[in-house]
């Protein structure tokens, strides 16, 4: 995050208790911010009540903001480093989808450690590893070494599921790398840049993690074009 016309990297706080001692806002705001954090806490899809006055369902997410007076730093991060929304027109949208994803990464502090994230400390194979393990117990078949020869659609145009052979997987949904596809089929949605930094020392202000994952908000960067996130993940 930047903070005045310096930048400087923050923690960004993870809970009611944690926005009292944040750097990142003044003393009036964190108040507010506990507030915020409280509410999102408290809210129960199938008790109204406690979505208080505001229809979560309907009501954009800014709504919510302006109920608690939020400051636009403030919004900032909550919009983009808890919620992970990838722009701001989550804004402009029904609070539901933004409340949902605050309170699971709310939740996910201190689960598996400090981080909301699972992060794979033996690399990347510990992923497949642990898909698998998910997929047994949801009754699910993981194939190892199999070609996929077609991902079949129906008549309508909706997929049906991968073939291998004689043999065809039926599933309502294909999650693949665009080149098991054709090229008709393939619609890019986002451009992502990547790059990667090595660094000879730790990042200040970081408490000397090995993996941390910073994000700056294209409003602190002032930048126009509309995305308001971009995420740099340094290994130090």
């Amino acid at each position: 995050m930047i903070k005045g016309a310096k930048m400087a990297v923050c923690k960004v706080p993870s809970n009611d208790m944690e926005a009292l001692k944040s750097s990142l806002m003044g003393l009036f705001e964190k108040k507010r911010c506990m507030n915020f954090y409280k509410y999102i806490e408290n809210v129960e899809w199938d008790k109204k009540e406690t979505w208080k006055d505001i229809n979560l369902e309907v009501q954009p997410m800014a709504d919510i903001y302006k109920k608690y007076k939020l400051e636009t730093n403030t919004i900032d991060f909550l919009g983009h480093a808890v919620a992970l929304q990838t722009s701001d027109e989550y804004l402009t949208k029904p609070a539901r989808d933004t409340v949902e994803k605050m309170q699971l990464y709310l939740e996910s502090i201190g689960r598996y450690g400090d981080s909301p994230f699972l992060y794979p400390i033996y690399g990347l194979g510990a992923l497949p590893e642990a898909f698998s393990r998910l997929c047994a117990i949801h009754g699910g078949t993981y194939m190892l070494n199999t070609n996929i020869d077609e991902i079949p659609f129906d008549e309508e145009g909706k997929v049906k599921g991968v073939r291998n052979g004689e043999n065809t997987a039926t599933a309502p949904l294909v999650i693949c790398d665009p080149s098991y596809t054709t090229p008709d089929r393939i619609k890019p949605v986002e451009r992502v840049i990547r790059a990667i930094c090595l660094l000879d020392h730790p990042l200040p202000n970081t408490g000397k993690a090995p993996s941390i994952q910073i994000i700056l908000p294209a409003k602190q960067l002032n930048k126009k074009t509309g995305k308001s996130k971009q995420f740099l993940t340094f290994s130090v």
